[in-house]
């Protein structure tokens, strides 16, 4: 079955424009703009911990990163979940759903083989070690069918504004649905910004041999006012 036809019409979320009267709608993505949108994402996540880690050097980052969202990352979203971007795509929210958030990090491992870069040993080895920790906690701490957010990201020209905006429609529907909404962030100064969204910690944790830490999240589904 095609998901995008069992997929209910979702509210439009607007972001108001910078010195400007005119609203930037937040929607769904074209498929026909996975590589703007790969691109966007590789630069708004190049110097976030988790790639960091992963690939040390900058120039390997900058080439495998636009090939890891729009291969792997966006197009897993788009079958198993939703993505929300908007009009200019200046970022965009990317969501495993419910029934298949358990299976993201299986979804990860099936996509790397047909990765047309060979990394070196030792950033194979990380890639183990963070899917293999990152997968325990999840396990452990959202048991129960939720929203996966499986990446956040911006032109940094846009401030946070817009990541809220990204992120609003698929917490609006897990609310009416009565669903926790689930993520992990390996940046420490994003996790305010998650608890001002009704996201809180539920666990924390480092990759070992060295790896960053990270924060696992999880937010409830909220009450309509």
């Amino acid at each position: 079955m095609c998901i995008d036809q069992s997929r209910r019409t979702a509210q439009r979320f607007t972001l108001p424009s910078e010195g400007t009267r005119q609203s930037k709608p937040v929607v769904r993505l074209d498929m026909s703009q996975v590589d703007l949108l790969a691109t966007v994402l590789s630069r708004a996540c190049q110097d976030e911990p988790k790639f960091k880690y992963l690939m040390p050097d900058e120039q390997t980052r900058r080439a495998v990163l636009p090939w890891f969202f729009g291969s792997v990352a966006i197009r897993a979203s788009h079958l198993y979940g939703e993505i929300y971007t908007t009009e200019n795509i200046d970022g965009a929210a990317l969501w495993i759903s419910p029934g298949h958030a358990s299976n993201i990090g299986q979804i990860v491992r099936t996509g790397m083989p047909a990765m047309p870069f060979k990394l070196e040993p030792a950033s194979c080895k990380r890639c183990i070690r963070v899917i293999a920790r990152v997968e325990a906690v999840h396990a452990r701490l959202a048991g129960r069918p939720h929203w996966y957010l499986v990446a956040l990201g911006a032109e940094l020209s846009k401030g946070r504004a817009i990541r809220k905006a990204l992120i609003e429609p698929v917490l609006a529907r897990a609310d009416s649905d009565g669903l926790p909404c689930y993520l992990e962030t390996f940046d420490e100064n994003s996790v305010l910004f998650y608890e001002n969204l009704g996201f809180r910690i539920e666990g924390a944790g480092q990759i070992p041999w060295g790896g960053p830490n990270f924060w696992a999240m999880m937010r409830a589904p909220q009450a309509s006012l």
